[in-house]
């Protein structure tokens, strides 16, 4: 009899301690490291590698890829809106926008109680002084939305906080892409700048973050603006080691040195970094491609037979497969991304036995049986400049070698250091030329227009007229018909050889920090991860609050599978004392 007294008090004993470890197990399971937090915690500092310097960070200072620059760039300074690959316009340094009947004039009201780095108050002045200033001065990233797509006559500064913009033709989508895109610099200080592709003090922005330190081809150095609008960020200081060698940037990462970096993670490291703790992966959703520029100056790349043959040769699959192992998409010859509210589906033929046909039609022939056509009696021998520290493209190189060989055109690749590469592309000193496709390019509509002309120099009279019926369009609806237009031109004139869309996998230490947003387009390494109401203001959930199977790494599944497999042991246990309880007996009772 004692032993069913013992037991039946035991038992009872027992109720609230499982109760309580059955709440414990579900607040672990509903913590933010569970994926539940709304917020990212606040971080004393954070070490982000990056691959590429970008100069002092002013809109002036952009360098072409490899390398990340007007996701720098935002962490010191603002837009008007948020981000131009919105389905919607969303409010940031303006509250509203509305355009006219026309869609050639738009009157912004601006938010209130905006700073200046220095303590000087954010106007009505400085909108309209920098859209004037991007017009009226050197050319440089952000310039073409002021000058050329949309050509903005004038910009007025109605009071403190309203400015009218005027447009040349109508600009339906000038809230949702152009005031989403171009930096506002202060009045103030740049009315003062002569020459700005050579001014080298540090930004003054309106940004999440001063930047405090650049140390040129080594380091940036930031730290968090506690009077932000929207509050301080999470992180109180960045530091930013250059780390070109990629190898040497994910051993860092491994070894604990950083945080996080900003290349994509390669497909081959991807296993090597799942099983490195702490380390996470996440798809980024960033818009990148790798595509092929040709100068069609140059013969024989003036033959747009030669060209689509080109095109045809090339197996964009078989790319995909090799170079990415299967991480990643075929590339279109619609050139935007995939992802992008603005692209169209054009699919790319992979057909060498036309290409052959094409090439035979046009007399382009392997007229002395060495293996190599000829045109104007000259071989068919073309060379492609490429990124010497991207391993992946001097990859795609030899494989695209080969794969013109069997239509009779030789490749030789030449391997660049970055500065060199840049300087060849600008000056157009190449026959064909390995290039990164960014986000600006990618998913901006207004920037491909501009490209077409500035970038690709395409050149074909039924695109002139689409272009002609872009500029007249009054609505975003419209637009988009003529790009889809556009894009199905590419289809049989191609402005560009897009091979792939590379899937953006992004490697961080979870141990430091799981505020990360992966917004689109963009990948994870930009402001919005470091203002805690960006996640609310752009619908989007943090790494922290993604499931593992949403995300890349999967590396907190194992935390899921014993907090499920607690709460099922527990849930269990409670059963059975629950039942043997309803079958006590008198001596329980006592």
């Amino acid at each position: 009899m004692r032993t069913m007294v013992i037991r039946g008090a035991l038992r009872r004993s027992l109720r609230p301690a499982l109760v309580a470890a059955l709440g414990l197990l579900i607040v672990v399971a509903l913590s933010p490291a569970a994926g539940g937090a709304q917020e990212p915690q606040q971080v004393e500092k954070l070490t982000i590698a990056t691959e590429a310097d970008k100069g002092n960070l002013t809109p002036y200072s952009f360098r072409p890829p490899p390398g990340i620059h007007s996701e720098l760039t935002g962490l010191v300074y603002d837009t008007l809106f948020l981000d131009p690959y919105t389905e919607e316009p969303i409010p940031w340094l303006a509250t509203e926008a509305t355009a006219s009947s026309d869609a050639t004039t738009w009157t912004v009201t601006l938010r209130d109680g905006v700073a200046w780095h220095d303590g000087e108050e954010f106007t009505a002045e400085d909108v309209a002084f920098t859209y004037d200033y991007y017009r009226e001065g050197p050319s440089n990233r952000y310039s073409h939305h002021a000058s050329e797509v949309p050509v903005i006559e004038s910009v007025e500064a109605l009071d403190a906080s309203t400015v009218e913009f005027t447009c040349a033709d109508p600009c339906p989508t000038l809230d949702l892409v152009t005031l989403a895109d171009l930096p506002i610099l202060p009045k103030h200080i740049w009315e003062n700048v002569a020459d700005p592709q050579t001014y080298s003090d540090l930004p003054v922005g309106t940004g999440p973050y001063r930047l405090v330190e650049y140390v040129e081809d080594q380091s940036y150095s930031f730290e968090a603006n506690e009077d932000y609008f929207l509050g301080p960020p999470a992180v109180q200081e960045i530091d930013m080691p250059i780390v070109p060698d990629p190898s040497s940037m994910f051993l860092a990462l491994e070894s604990g040195q950083v945080d996080t970096v900003t290349r994509n993670v390669p497909p081959e490291l991807e296993e090597r970094l799942e099983e490195t703790e702490n380390v996470e992966l996440v798809e980024g959703k960033r818009f990148s491609s790798v595509f092929y520029r040709f100068n069609d100056e140059r013969p024989p790349l003036d033959q747009q037979e030669l060209r689509r043959a080109l095109d045809l040769a090339i197996d964009r699959q078989a790319l995909v497969d090799t170079v990415l192992l299967g991480s990643g998409r075929v590339g279109s010859p619609s050139f935007m991304h995939p992802d992008s509210e603005w692209y169209r589906p054009q699919d790319a033929s992979f057909d060498p036995e036309q290409a052959n046909t094409i090439l035979e039609d046009a007399g382009i022939s392997d007229s002395d049986g060495d293996g190599i056509r000829e045109s104007d009696g000259e071989p068919v021998s073309l060379s492609i400049i490429v990124p010497a520290n991207d391993p992946q493209q001097i990859r795609t190189a030899e494989l695209i070698t080969q794969q013109l060989a069997k239509i009779g055109v030789e490749l030789e690749t030449e391997s660049l250091d970055p500065g060199t590469l840049s300087q060849r592309q600008n000056a157009r000193d190449f026959e064909l030329s390995s290039f990164q496709g960014v986000p600006h390019l990618l998913g901006d509509p207004t920037q491909m227009i501009e490209s077409l002309d500035s970038l690709l120099f395409y050149s074909n009279p039924e695109y002139e007229m689409l272009r002609s019926e872009w500029f007249q369009a009054t609505t975003a609806e419209q637009q988009s018909e003529v790009l889809s237009e556009i894009q199905a031109l590419f289809a049989e004139d191609p402005p560009a050889f897009t091979l792939y869309y590379p899937d953006t996998k992004y490697a961080y230490n979870a141990s430091a920090y799981e505020g990360w947003l992966p917004a689109e387009g963009h990948g994870i390494h930009h402001k919005w991860s470091l203002i805690p109401a960006a996640s609310e203001l752009m619908g989007v959930e943090r790494v922290s609050q993604i499931t593992p199977e949403e995300s890349a790494g999967g590396g907190r599944a194992s935390v899921y599978a014993l907090v499920g497999a607690g709460i099922v042991a527990l849930l269990a246990l409670g059963v059975l004392l629950w039942r043997r309880s309803a079958h006590k007996t008198d001596e329980d009772q006592i």
